[in-house]
């Protein structure tokens, strides 16, 4: 059962923003370095939501998505960076998307 208190959130959005760096900072992914013209290093991760989608009329069995908000130094929305875990906190996977 998800229990909805603060720390609930925070621990989700922390999740979110330590996964995100490790996606930056994975070898595999320095492409991503010349798909923006700003410093990997410099992005402001802003919170925007948090999402619960439940299978079927299962309580038990769900997906919660986190959403991250790209800004630049100079505040503009360069993208988009999305976590996904299951009701045991299983990280599924995540999705990183430039604008």
């Amino acid at each position: 059962m998800i229990k909805l208190e603060v720390d609930f959130f925070e621990d989700l959005y922390l999740k979110a923003k330590l996964s995100f760096d490790k996606c930056i900072s994975n070898p595999d992914n320095n492409y991503l370095k010349d798909e923006i013209d700003v410093q990997i290093d410099e992005i402001i991760l802003m919170e925007d939501f948090i999402r619960v989608q439940f299978f079927q009329r299962k309580l038990d069995k769900f997906v919660i998505e986190v959403k991250l908000q790209l800004i630049s130094k100079d505040n503009r929305l360069i993208g988009s960076y999305f976590y996904y875990e299951d009701e045991k906190n299983t990280p599924l996977d995540d999705s990183l998307i430039f604008n």
